[in-house]
């Protein structure tokens, strides 16, 4: 007969492995949100130096210095740092949450190696 603390261990075993696969199934549901994230976020600031530029076509001014401050005080340019902004916030956060899934991941690692040597020590 099995003693209580092995059946503990073997329970405890299953439900580490179990987390572990929840993280990773985790890691596959961000992923894709992720990326598409990073590429919104790439296209907000391309279209914001476009925009910029499009802009700056239009500018009134005599020097550099002014159309370039009358591009920055376009409605449009501020609304497009915005939009990069919160483009950007979004990247992060779900950079963030595969970047826990993976620590999680690593700490069970960890746990395994741990518990690997401490049964060759006993």
């Amino acid at each position: 007969m099995e003693k209580e603390e092995d059946v503990w261990r073997g329970f405890r075993r299953l439900n580490i492995e179990g987390e572990v696969e929840g993280y990773l199934a985790q890691i596959e549901y961000v992923a894709p949100s992720y990326a598409q994230a990073k590429a919104n976020t790439y296209q907000l600031q391309e279209f914001k130096k476009t925009q910029r530029s499009l802009l700056y076509g239009k500018a009134v001014g005599k020097t550099v210095a002014d159309k370039e401050n009358w591009v920055s005080m376009q409605p449009e340019v501020a609304e497009s740092i915005r939009g990069v902004s919160v483009a950007i916030e979004r990247e992060e956060r779900l950079r963030w949450e595969l970047k826990v899934a993976e620590l999680h991941i690593e700490v069970w690692r960890t746990e395994q190696a741990n518990r690997r040597l401490e049964t060759k020590l006993i």
